[in-house]
């Protein structure tokens, strides 16, 4: 790691009455002038040299914050043997975040995060006496306000590399976007792995504090081989980056989720088949729907080099969130081994996510509808199977026609908690366009939050134009309706006599012209109240 000290000369070369030569500095590590970083230690450097005889000095040393205010202080002492010809130095650590220190105006300006000034009113004084009673102490002080402090920010961000794949014969472009609260040197060090050896390659300044700058490294050769190399930036702080790669040619195929749907809690599955020309890791990335953000889920090993090789990510989580729901998405991320960032990305190979699973707050697992088959006329009974981590809820049912995009509510049934599968009876699609034919469907619906839709029943036969002709004046009745089916069927007759119950009157006639309207009658039959008609199963 590159080591920088700023050393910043205001001395003082002061020769007292016996010869004795003082001169202060300041350092910081990692700073490389001021002003100094306040979140870090500084040292301030007292070097003593010009004795004429051996002599015992004591150095004190005040330093305080606030030239305004210098009852804000702390003082250090030390002791020095000085030798005729020779230089002593002594150090003394100040750190202005101590609870000593973090006082009045300066305490105030500590504390302000959206105060990003210069501090420019530190001070010190230092006395250098010896134990000679009849040599003057030697006094140097300084309320210029330095050094200079300031709450030290920085940043890095889109750091790049390009290009991303290559080898030592090619050249790079390096590149990256800096934020600092302070003036700054950055140097770019690359190196063949995460742990070195580094070599830097060139420094640019930072010299907009409060702004953001991109500073970039052209025509960049790396002296080393590698697989996957690394490369950072050292300023007054450090960040490393993987990058670039030995190129690597991947195919994929075969990616696979199950289940599709499921709660928070439930534990899903993810694999994909991969082909590549060396070893490689493969990283699940995964949307979290309560986080509203990717997470890397993990990362396998890809060994088979250049065959295809299945892996499998099992009891993947896909949020954290006990409430959260929606649709995740994922993806896959190619790695070198042990690199942070991917080389490729099947998002970026393919150009989207792959989709699933759906998170609910309620699981259906499994639907029905019985019958199968029937018309509008036939009273139907669906059911579901669900799972939740609510202790109660209400689930409502919405049919939908065949060839309609209208949903209509069939009610809602509760769920308590043991009733994990929930009925819906005598549910009926009332009027519907009499061509209709085909597959219906049916939907689970939470608080407006649509759970699933399913296919059924199936509408295989429908019924328009029913009268009635009463014979004469009798109380006998001739009953006939038009047919279209989509296979031959059994008609029967169904009535009610007080509007609430339907019976089956075990009449029936056979329909025999598949996509055709045939009139169907039932002759001489007694009076009813209402009458309709339905395919016998």
């Amino acid at each position: 790691m590159r080591r920088l000290l700023c050393l910043t000369a205001l001395v003082f070369a002061i020769t007292s009455s016996c010869g004795i030569d003082v001169s202060i500095y300041f350092s910081q590590e990692g700073t490389p002038r001021e002003p100094l970083d306040v979140g870090k230690s500084l040292v301030y450097i007292v070097e003593l040299s010009g004795a004429k005889n051996s002599m015992m000095y004591t150095v004190e040393l005040t330093a305080g914050p606030d030239s305004s205010d210098t009852s804000i202080s702390k003082s250090f002492t030390e002791k020095l043997n000085l030798n005729p010809g020779s230089t002593g130095i002594l150090r003394f650590e100040v750190n202005f975040q101590s609870p000593d220190l973090r006082k009045g105006d300066f305490g105030r300006w500590l504390s302000d995060k959206n105060d990003t000034s210069i501090w420019d009113r530190t001070w010190y004084k230092a006395t250098v006496t010896s134990l000679d009673p009849f040599e003057k102490p030697v006094v140097r002080e300084d309320y210029t306000g330095h050094p200079t402090l300031v709450k030290v920010f920085e940043e890095f961000r889109d750091a790049s590399v390009t290009p991303r794949k290559g080898t030592r014969e090619d050249l790079y472009t390096y590149e990256v976007s800096v934020f600092s609260t302070a003036p700054d040197n950055i140097t770019l060090e690359v190196a063949p792995s995460k742990n070195g050896p580094w070599t830097p390659v060139g420094t640019q300044d930072y010299t907009v504090p409060g702004s953001w700058k991109v500073l970039r490294w052209q025509n960049v050769s790396l002296d080393f081989d590698f697989t996957s190399a690394y490369y950072r930036f050292v300023g007054r702080k450090e960040k490393t980056f993987d990058g670039p790669f030995w190129p690597v040619s991947v195919e994929f195929r075969n990616e696979s989720l199950s289940p599709e749907r499921g709660l928070p809690d439930t534990p899903f599955r993810y694999a994909l088949e991969v082909n590549a020309s060396k070893e490689i890791e493969v990283s699940l990335n995964v949307w979290d729907v309560g986080s509203k953000s990717f997470v890397m889920v993990g990362r396998r090993t890809y060994r088979n080099v250049s065959s295809w090789e299945r892996l499998e990510w099992d009891d993947v989580r896909v949020t954290a969130t006990p409430e959260a729901y929606g649709s995740s998405q994922y993806y896959y991320g190619f790695h070198y081994v042990d690199a942070e960032s991917p080389f490729a990305t099947t998002k970026d190979m393919i150009g989207r996510y792959y989709a699933g699973p759906d998170v609910v707050v309620v699981w259906v697992k499994n639907t029905t509808v019985s019958p199968e088959r029937g018309s509008a006329y036939t009273s139907y009974t669906y059911t579901a199977e669900i799972e939740t981590t609510k202790p109660r809820c209400d689930l409502e049912l919405q049919i939908r026609p065949p060839e309609s995009d209208i949903w209509v509510s069939r009610g809602m049934v509760t769920y308590t908690g043991s009733n994990s599968t929930l009925v819906w009876r005598n549910v009926t699609f009332d009027e519907v366009n009499e061509d209709q034919l085909g597959m219906a469907a049916y939907r689970f619906v939470l608080d407006d939050n649509v759970l699933g839709e399913f296919p059924g029943p199936e509408f295989d036969a429908s019924f328009r134009n029913v009268t009635y002709n009463r014979i004469g004046n009798t109380d006998r009745f001739n009953y006939k309706v038009s047919v279209r089916a989509l296979r031959p069927i059994d008609v029967e007759l169904l009535y009610t006599d007080d509007g609430i119950n339907w019976i089956n009157s075990g009449l029936i006639q056979n329909y025999s012209a598949p996509g055709n309207w045939t009139d169907l009658s039932w002759n001489n039959q007694p009076w009813h109240q209402t009458v309709k008609f339905d395919v016998k199963r």
